[in-house]
């Protein structure tokens, strides 16, 4: 019996293990500048520092969360953060395999059900860089994906709604939580499901037995923010982060930058292409019977461009990681299509014979996500197994004289925070100064007066950014600074 199961599952078994092992092998990558941004934050969140008010940032709460627990569970390191990562995709996968079970799209369920966690979450891992992995766009396919699967569930199954209703809610909370600007897709998901509902089910229908769940639901994670947010009287400066910042940040011409949206496109086309293409082709093929389910699937890649599109001022390349998951189930739809008609054509019926060939066509698609994999193990900036720290050596002249009462600020990749075990002193967010605005600048100025660190990292752009947007800014350092060593992507400063 036992024996027969595991003979059943032994396709997810075999994606699940290759999942696990390129999740391991990149759970060694170095932690970029945004991500160790995050770790600090939730280190500060952990030692009992108030989000936002001790260190400034844009981003609403749900990744400073997700880098807490991480940090909490296995470790406030680049391995421990990455292998709690690796454990939500690991638990993602089989979600993603026992749903998509559920509909009859495929000609060989159990096989090409499996090739659906291994498109999206292998492709993923083999696609990043150290500037991709644990980033938010990627991480919120889940919450999102989700959504979207339960949504269908509750309008084709009428048990259990008010529970199915509630963790929408719950999710459609968390996902608000996590980025504001992702809004749009859940209410494109909701418009469809309405939508569907009002056709079969009627008005009455959505009024008693959706609505009620859904605001109930959503509003708990939101009410245990607000209750963060009254607790500690930081509404004024929340409201402005999350909803007047913003606005004014995007009005920013000169951090406006269409090559960036361009590179990043490319980067996209350039990884996925094969999956791309099989994309293409499974949108031709999209079951009407499913038609609910998918238009949510279309709707997330174009109101999630869409979406991208408006953060004008970033564009980069990671934010094209929303897209994994519809990618993946559409390229899925395409693969199969063509591995019938393959199969049909050559005339091959027996089960043994197919291996070989579906083997073939899945080295033909992961060809190039192998490649890229390959390439990142073999770079030296990928791995920390290999004694290996782009921000090592930028800390070394410190940490040989840095004592347990001084403190350091970085106007720069805040992963030199992590290497001197130095929390930042000043809620100025030295990590993203290009984005602020001239208040924000004013307010820098007198924070640094005020409390002025020990010692002070000014990277190379920055040392023309800080002058050209507050020149008294650069007098004080200038005044009460002299240099104390060179590093190739900056200037460390000591206090007088």
């Amino acid at each position: 019996m036992i024996y027969r199961e595991i003979k059943k599952r032994l396709p997810m078994i075999i994606v699940l293990s290759i999942i696990a092992i390129i999740g391991s092998i990149k759970s060694f990558t170095i932690l970029g500048g945004d991500q160790s941004l995050f770790t600090v934050i939730a280190q500060m969140f952990d030692a009992g520092k108030i989000l936002y008010q001790d260190l400034f940032d844009y981003k609403q709460p749900g990744i400073f969360m997700f880098y807490y627990l991480a940090g909490k569970t296995l470790g406030w390191n680049d391995i421990g953060i990455h292998y709690f990562e690796l454990g939500y995709w690991l638990v993602f996968s089989l979600i993603l395999y026992f749903s998509i079970k559920q509909y009859d799209l495929f000609y060989k369920s159990e096989l090409t059900s499996s090739l659906f966690p291994l498109f999206a979450i292998g492709a993923y891992y083999c696609n990043a860089s150290a500037f991709h992995l644990t980033q938010l766009e990627a991480l919120i396919n889940v919450p999102l994906y989700l959504i979207a699967w339960l949504l269908d569930r509750a309008y084709k199954n009428e048990n259990n709604l008010w529970i199915t209703y509630l963790v929408i809610g719950l999710l459609m909370g968390v996902v608000v939580l996590c980025k504001l600007i992702f809004a749009p897709i859940i209410l494109s998901f909701l418009l469809i499901h309405f939508f569907f509902c009002f056709r079969s089910k009627g008005l009455m229908h959505i009024l008693r037995k959706q609505l009620l769940p859904m605001i109930i639901g959503g509003f708990i994670p939101i009410a245990i923010f607000l209750n963060y947010i009254f607790s500690h009287h930081i509404e004024n400066l929340v409201t402005d982060i999350f909803f007047k910042i913003p606005t004014q940040v995007i009005g920013l011409g000169d951090q406006v930058h269409p090559e960036r949206l361009w590179e990043s496109i490319k980067w996209l086309g350039k990884k996925m292409i094969l999956f791309l293409i099989l994309a293409g082709l499974g949108t031709f093929l999209i079951s009407k019977k499913e038609s609910h389910f998918f238009s949510m699937i279309i709707a997330w890649l174009i109101i999630g461009f869409v979406v991208v599109v408006m953060q004008k001022t970033s564009w980069w390349s990671y934010h094209f990681q929303l897209f994994y998951v519809p990618i993946a189930l559409l390229s899925v739809l395409g693969l199969d299509y063509i591995f019938r008609h393959l199969l049909n054509y050559l005339q091959i019926n027996n089960s043994w014979k197919r291996i070989p060939i579906l083997l073939i066509i899945l080295g033909l698609i992961t060809h190039n996500q192998l490649q890229l994999l390959q390439e990142s193990m073999n770079s030296e900036s990928y791995a920390k197994l290999m004694r290996f720290d782009y921000a090592k050596n930028h800390v070394l002249s410190v940490l040989k004289v840095l004592k347990e009462e001084d403190t350091i600020f970085v106007c720069g990749n805040p992963r030199k925070y992590l290497m001197t075990s130095r929390l930042p002193e000043l809620s100025t967010n030295g990590w993203i100064l290009e984005y602020y605005l001239d208040y924000q600048w004013q307010n820098f100025y007198e924070e640094f007066q005020n409390k002025p660190p020990t010692y002070l990292f000014v990277s190379n752009e920055y040392e023309t950014l800080i002058p050209k947007k507050n020149p008294k800014l650069w007098d004080l350092i200038t005044a009460k600074y002299l240099k104390f060593s060179s590093e190739e992507n900056g200037i460390w400063y000591k206090i007088l």
